[in-house]
């Protein structure tokens, strides 16, 4: 046995019995343990298990009717033997680590391999003279394997099988205390030393045993009909004990001593009971109190001190070895529970079905006989006080008080909450309307109700004999002043005194201060400043979190906050440690209506859960198990032909992998305290950056992962928040054919002469559209240059147009002004003409002869002088391109031939040429003449035409 199993085990048994070794008439608390309960449904096996057994790494292996049945903690696996049969015994080899089984005409073993268990038979090994219909018992003791065939022993080692033959029809096979023992109709065996020889013990024959015990040097034999004897010194006893009559009609099938040194005695009709070493019952499990059946037929404590128990129906794991168990229907007690205490060594227990007692022994192990309810308390019972000795109940009927051993009502008032004492012999008590005094505390006598306050006054502590303070719910806290029995003075307090917002007030006691709970943290009351400030040392502890209830016993301090069951407990003064991982396996079975503790006594603590109560007994308490592994059970790989294949977690190594198109990972960690609340986090590296969330799934699957090299990782954290140790496989995914160093080498070549070729290739194509592109381009450009000297020339020859269309404006102007010239000239030699006619007539007058003749010559020689030839001749060089000034430099012209070559340039008639020049037609045909002689140009030349053209 460990070490710190027994001291943890010395230490339960020393609890135990320091309970049972309290005043006689002390009725005891009975409550059950924390059981889980697998169905054939969730093990997917038959009903019936046979035998149940662990290895080392804390798999649970069970002889199940359809085979056998494998739990690691997590998930349920079923391995069926050669033939189907059903399985009845099974034991795991520590050395070997080999899972031996046995069952209908079969023997072998289960061994682990790379892909997964395989089954060996050993049933050929039997010699052929022994009927083998049944293997009932596998045990390991000094290295070998004893057997029990069909109530034959039989030895097993190295794989060979040898029949014992001075014992026949054995009942069962076990080891206890260093020795071997086997039961058998004919008495008790027991293994020689250095031998594989059995002896029988003196005078034990005569009975049918199905197990056996021992304490000292003192066998304490277990019969099927319910007898128990003690054999000592060759001597049998029969021993009477209080369960006689329940063990007869039980009938035992089956015994086991646990590390606790208590014995369960598993029976075929009534479940089981634990009694003591002086076979004393502790406690009875049976079908609908803590089992789903009735009939027990294996029994096994696991490496947690859990009590895993086969039944025919199913299995149940029984948490023996915890502090925490359950007061609840299953043993007599209906409801919710609210309220709790003792008085005169008597415990009562209320809930929204009454007041209850334990009733004074298990008696005849009625399965419902553990509690009984007080006539008058039936209904909800809010509260039950203590106050001068006497038990006063806050009911939701009225207020009562046990007198004499009965309940007797002394208000009638709907709804008490609860009561305290008040002033020397009074009473005050809190209603669903405000509060009620009572007088004379031996049978209270209502004397008046509290006029003033009308609220519910559920939570409420004295300060002193004067002041009074009442918390509600969601209107904040009251504080009550006293005068007369009649409340003097009224105080409301909320979020603008100190608190953060008016509801989840409440206010309690420890070390006589008063404390303050609100929606946060934790307050106490300033006299000062007549407001709340956070209390110095507590609101530390609870600055984020509500406190819906918190209990001081001696130097502990137990709170319910956010839910979660604490303890605060007290190193040395003014230190203390808070202790909350011990309490998380209970918490989802807290009530979270009126959340109470109630301290009976100092290693009995009864919290209010949703169904009756949760019993602590802190003596029971032990070390957390920090320390635990998770297992990575198996790797299955499925390829890309949808093959599958397995690898065993017992041989995990580094492996190579080739073509997974998924990867699966399973996983558990065989941690069996709170198994439930157990969630795992898993990574693979380097594909995944960092752990994953955690989760109750036991597995994870990959697909189509790139070949690397990887290492999955995996641990688990359990119900106290302790992580596991992680779990590692490291792996490499084989690259396919294609993937392969030689096919990378061939496609890097392929790809080198695709690359050349490509170059080349490109280059010539590139080359040749190279000169493509500078032919497009220098016939694109000789196109531009044409398509832009085209343009110049049309654009030069539209400047020129534009500039002809100006120059033809301009000479049309200046035409238009020489015509005007030329008009004007014409005219005033006309006029000047005609006046000159006149006076030439009046000339033939004497009188006027000399006169008239000068004013002619004057004439005259206005009209050949007149500045207005000037102008004409300015204007006609600008239209006709300095023609009178190029005819003149070229040919010696008279001014009267200049004037003839303008006139004839401009195409006038010689009649107005005539008249221009002042001569006659004849004179301007002679001018004509000469001129032609002077130009050098024959008759047969058109003079205009050449003048034109000059």
């Amino acid at each position: 046995m460990r070490p710190y199993l027994i001291l943890i085990f010395t230490i339960f048994l020393i609890g135990t019995i320091n309970v049972k070794a309290q005043k006689e008439d002390e009725r005891q608390l009975i409550s059950i343990p924390l059981t889980t309960t697998y169905t054939p449904s969730e093990y997917n096996g038959g009903i019936q298990n046979w035998g149940i057994t662990q290895d080392t790494s804390g798999y649970i292996y069970i002889a199940n009717n359809y085979g056998l049945l494998e739990f690691d903690g997590a998930t349920w696996n079923k391995y069926a033997i050669a033939g189907a049969t059903k399985v009845r015994t099974v034991l795991v080899e520590e050395i070997s680590n080999r899972i031996y089984v046995g069952g209908q005409k079969q023997l072998g073993y289960f061994e682990h391999t790379k892909s997964g268990i395989s089954y060996h038979s050993l049933v050929d090994r039997i010699p052929s003279n022994v009927v083998v219909d049944e293997i009932w018992d596998l045990v390991a003791f000094n290295n070998e394997i004893y057997i029990n065939v069909n109530g034959t022993l039989a030895l097993l080692k190295n794989d060979q099988i040898k029949i014992l033959d001075n014992v026949n029809d054995v009942e069962f096979i076990t080891s206890i205390d260093d020795e071997l023992l086997a039961g058998s109709t004919n008495g008790i065996y027991r293994l020689k030393q250095d031998s594989t020889t059995f002896e029988l013990l003196e005078n034990s024959e005569g009975h049918s045993y199905r197990g056996v015990s021992k304490w000292g040097n003192k066998y304490i034999l277990f019969t099927y009909d319910g007898d128990i004897f003690y054999y000592e010194n060759k001597k049998l006893k029969s021993i009477k004990t209080s369960i006689d009559s329940f063990l007869k009609t039980s009938k035992i099938n089956k015994v086991l001593k646990l590390e606790n040194q208590t014995i369960v005695l598993g029976t075929q009709n009534n479940g089981l009971v634990i009694i003591d070493k002086d076979l004393k019952p502790i406690l009875h499990l049976t079908k609908n109190r803590g089992l789903n059946h009735r009939t027990v037929i294996a029994l096994y404590e696991d490496d947690f001190n859990n009590l895993w128990v086969g039944l025919n129906n199913g299995i149940c794991v029984v948490e023996l070895g915890s502090p925490f168990s359950l007061i609840n229907e299953n043993v007599g007690l209906e409801g919710t529970g609210y309220s709790a205490a003792k008085l005169n060594d008597e415990i009562y227990l209320g809930t929204s079905s009454g007041v209850f007692v334990p009733n004074e022994a298990l008696g005849d192990m009625d399965a419902r006989a553990g509690y009984s309810v007080l006539t008058g308390s039936e209904g909800l019972v809010n509260s039950i006080s203590i106050l001068d000795k006497k038990l006063i109940l806050g009911h939701h009927e009225g207020a009562f008080i046990l007198n004499e051993g009965k309940i007797e009502e002394f208000s009638n008032e709907t709804g008490f909450w609860g009561f305290k004492k008040f002033a020397k012999n009074k009473l005050i008590g809190g209603t669903y309307n405000g509060f009620f005094l009572f007088k004379n505390l031996d049978i209270p006598e209502l004397d008046k109700s509290l006029k003033g306050l009308s609220e519910s006054s559920r939570v409420f502590e004295f300060e002193d004999d004067s002041t009074l303070w009442m918390t509600h719910g969601y209107k904040g806290a009251y504080k009550i002043k006293f005068k007369s029995d009649s409340i003097n003075q009224l105080s409301h307090y909320g979020s603008s005194d100190g608190f953060p917002s008016d509801i989840l007030i409440s206010v309690y006691k420890i070390d006589k201060e008063l404390i303050f709970t609100a929606e946060s943290g934790i307050y106490q009351y300033s006299q000062e400043l007549d407001e709340f400030t956070p209390h110095p040392f507590l609101n530390e502890w609870f600055r984020n979190r509500h406190v819906s209830k918190i209990k001081q016993a001696g130097d502990r301090i137990f709170y319910i906050a956010g839910g979660e069951l604490g303890l605060m407990q007290k190193k040395s003064i003014g230190i203390y440690e808070s202790e909350e991982k011990q309490f998380k396996k209970i918490n989802s079975y807290i009530s979270d209506d009126l959340e109470n503790i109630n301290i009976i006594n100092d290693d009995n603590i009864l919290i209010g859960a949703k169904e009756g109560f949760i019993l602590y007994q802190s003596i029971l308490d032990k070390p957390i198990k920090d320390s635990y592994n998770t297992y990575l059970k198996n790797v299955d790989i499925t390829n890309l032909d949808d093959e599958l294949s397995s690898i065993s977690g017992s041989f995990f190594e580094s492996a190579s992998i080739d073509s997974p198109k998924l990867i699966r990972f399973e996983y558990s960690a065989p941690f069996y305290d709170g198994l439930s609340d157990l969630k795992y986090s898993y990574r693979l590296k380097p594909y995944d950056e960092s752990w994953s969330e955690w989760t109750n799934t036991n597995w994870k699957e990959y697909t189509n992962l790139p070949a690397k090299n990887y290492e999955f990782e995996v641990k688990s954290v359990n119900v106290y928040g302790n992580e596991s140790k992680v779990s590692t496989y490291s792996f490499t995914i084989n690259p396919r054919w294609y993937e392969s160093e030689l096919a990378y080498t061939l496609y890097s070549f392929i790809i080198l002469v695709i690359f050349t070729s490509v170059l080349y290739t490109r280059e010539k194509k590139h080359k040749t559209e190279k000169e493509i592109l500078n032919l497009n381009k220098e016939k694109e450009i000789r196109s531009k240059e044409r398509e832009i000297h085209e343009f110049s020339e049309k654009t030069n020859q539209e400047i020129q147009n534009l500039k002809n269309e100006s120059l033809k404006k301009e000479i049309d102007h200046k035409n238009s002004q020489l015509a005007s010239v030329t008009m004007h000239l014409l005219s005033k030699n006309e006029f000047v003409m005609s006046i000159r006619k006149k006076l030439g007539d009046a000339l033939t007058t004497k009188d006027n002869s000399d006169n008239l003749s000068k004013i002619v010559r004057s004439i005259d020689k206005n009209i050949d002088e007149d500045e207005a030839w000037e102008t004409f001749a300015h204007h006609f060089d600008q239209v006709h391109g300095n023609f009178l000034h190029k005819l003149k430099q070229e040919v010696k012209l008279t001014p009267q031939e200049t004037k003839l070559c303008a006139y004839l340039k401009m195409n006038m008639s010689t009649k107005d040429i005539a008249n221009l020049m002042n001569i006659t037609i004849r004179g301007v045909e002679l001018a004509r003449y000469r001129l032609r002689k002077k130009l050098g140009i024959s008759r047969k030349v058109n003079l205009v035409e050449f003048l034109d053209n000059y």
